[in-house]
């Protein structure tokens, strides 16, 4: 198999420290812990804060205070089951002291929390916005779907061998988060929104759970130059 190394920037203590209004622990991943839920099914299709129409199937969160585009790892601390997912929306705004996240049912029935409803999570941060990760205000937008993020090599391979046939610019990314190294299976770049959502939407038929993100052009790696330069010959035609 040949994957492709591609490790975007990580947000860091201080980059945190200026983009939160909560308070911050000493250490270089932003954490919290606090109570998760989930959206009921009447959420579905309604405008998320975002922007973004909400789905159960898709690996998204509510909350208050983290910059919407960022994303953060969620751990079920009774059981350690851990999940990637991506911050659309604001909330929770029930029992504001206690309730931390909100998560789609898909994210939330990943790490085991839909027959409870509410459990106790570590919501931790793994990377910024792309607002955040801009190089400047004219650095040009890419897309890309991720289809799983995976502690296990061999359960991200085994996602990348499903999805590669179909799509051809699936990769695997390994990257460093507070737990040690992880695994994303991502499709793109594309230089289209929609294009980018319609694969994010095949894949959900199929069973996957999804989020379409963001990319900056300039936290696009070098040996990916060629593809962005298509990209955008491709929107100026």
């Amino acid at each position: 198999m040949r994957s492709r190394l591609r490790i975007f920037g990580v947000m860091g203590l201080y980059a945190v420290l200026g983009l939160l209004s909560v308070p911050v622990q000493a250490d270089p991943w932003y954490s919290e812990r606090g109570l998760a839920s989930y959206y009921g099914k009447e959420f579905q299709g309604k405008k998320t804060a975002s922007g973004e129409r909400f789905s159960p199937t898709e690996m998204t969160a509510a909350h208050r205070n983290l910059p919407l585009g960022t994303k953060v790892m969620v751990e079920n601390l009774e059981t350690g089951a851990k999940t990637e997912v991506k911050i659309t929306d604001r909330g929770p705004y029930a029992d504001k002291k206690h309730r931390l996240i909100d998560l789609s049912k898909a994210a939330a029935d990943s790490i085991g929390l839909v027959e409870q409803g509410v459990g106790r999570v570590q919501v931790t941060v793994t990377e910024a916005s792309s607002d955040a990760k801009k190089s400047s205000q004219n650095d040009a937008v890419f897309f890309e779907v991720q289809v799983g993020a995976f502690e296990d090599g061999e359960q991200a391979e085994m996602v990348f061998q499903q999805v590669k046939p179909w799509f051809p610019k699936a990769y695997i990314a390994p990257r460093q988060g507070p737990g040690g190294e992880y695994y994303r299976v991502r499709i793109g770049p594309f230089a289209n929104k929609e294009y980018a959502q319609r694969i994010a939407n095949s894949l959900k038929r199929g069973g996957h759970h999804v989020f379409l993100d963001e990319v900056p052009e300039s936290a696009v790696p070098e040996e990916e130059g060629y593809e962005v330069k298509e990209a955008v010959d491709a929107k100026t035609r």
